[in-house]
């Protein structure tokens, strides 16, 4: 019983510090993703692919090459917005534990899989695999969140 315990009250420092990290990590994906599309858009103006003028209002009539990367910043700010919301809530109710932690770090290293696909190779079936073992990790996320509330796990 002590093992698990500690899950929650084992190194709270640092344990904080590396879920923080893990949020961290997620927005440099996010400006990684932003720098991609930003260059591939300077390329597609420069070469003549697209005129700056479409970016008045993005939609459709940007190219499918550079419309990727338009989508791939999108991306960022769907499920990902679950995982703050769970981290940061899970640090406000202090019932953050080490599986947050490992958690956390799992899908934070499935969204830059997910990112890497899309933007390199872009194998639609293996980006979804990707996707859903990602969403797979914050559902469990979720799991762990709503069970440590419940039961006030390290607070």
């Amino acid at each position: 019983m002590e093992f698990i315990t500690s899950l929650w009250t084992a190194a709270p420092v640092l344990k904080t510090q590396l879920v923080v990290l893990a949020i961290l990590l997620q927005v440099v994906i996010t400006i990684w993703c932003y720098t991609m599309m930003s260059g591939a858009r300077v390329k597609g103006a420069k070469s003549g692919t697209v005129s700056p003028d479409i970016y008045k209002a993005v939609g459709d009539a940007e190219p499918e090459e550079i419309r990727v990367y338009t989508r791939l910043v999108a991306n960022q700010f769907e499920s990902p917005v679950l995982f703050y919301a769970m981290v940061i809530t899970g640090l406000a109710v202090g019932v953050t534990s080490w599986i947050t932690v490992v958690l956390a770090l799992i899908y934070i290293l499935f969204r830059y899989l997910h990112a890497k696909e899309m933007a390199g190779e872009h194998n639609v079936l293996k980006r979804r695999k990707i996707f859903i073992r990602s969403f797979q990790v914050l559902l469990v996320m979720a799991l762990e969140l709503a069970i440590s509330t419940m039961f006030m796990l390290g607070a």
